[in-house]
């Protein structure tokens, strides 16, 4: 099955994250679904060059080093729809997934901390829930690519530092074995 990663309504992303979120059995909160459905119409709801921006985005953001140089709310949301619609870019370019993990929670959580309210509980929650988000929109790609988006060490590297579940599953496609935990290798 291949899907339009360029829906022209919000209502069509919606219907691709209750679908993601059903076939991963991982649900968002209402407020990151909410957020995550607002985010995905407006910078992928209309066809353009998106894999561009997000393979600059990923240039930009190894050069800089510094996220409160940027507008942090921004810096999450690349980092969540980088990692988890356009994994195979940030594969190519030797970048692991779990960098932005670290980089996009650590963005949403920062920018919690300078907002009050309504505001702060959101970003509070995307930071909170990010690997979970991370996990559903990976199910989107792999709804529309049909097969596995993700390689052996991205895999075990969510699963081990980040506790994906996508990653784990995409370990036990890809093996019968059972990886070690990383605490588990250390003695």
């Amino acid at each position: 099955m291949n899907i339009d990663l360029h829906l022209p309504e919000a209502a069509g992303w919606r219907g691709l994250l209750t679908q993601a979120q059903q076939n991963a059995h991982r649900f968002l909160p209402d407020v990151v679904e909410e957020y995550l459905v607002c985010l995905l119409y407006r910078m992928l709801g209309s066809a353009g060059e998106t894999r561009h921006i997000s393979a600059r985005f990923a240039r930009q953001l190894m050069a800089a080093g510094d996220a409160h140089a940027r507008d942090l709310a921004a810096v999450g949301d690349q980092s969540l729809l980088f990692a988890g619609l356009f994994p195979d870019h940030a594969i190519r370019q030797k970048i692991p997934l779990s960098y932005f993990v670290q980089v996009g929670s650590h963005a949403y959580r920062e920018h919690a901390a300078t907002r009050r309210g309504e505001d702060r509980a959101i970003y509070q929650a995307l930071a909170d829930h990010f690997v979970v988000t991370l996990d559903v929109l990976l199910g989107i790609r792999e709804l529309n690519t049909g097969g596995p988006c993700l390689d052996g060490l991205n895999a075990f590297q969510l699963w081990s530092e980040a506790g994906s579940s996508h990653g784990w599953h995409t370990l036990r496609q890809m093996t019968k074995s059972l990886p070690a935990s990383m605490n588990l290798v250390k003695h």
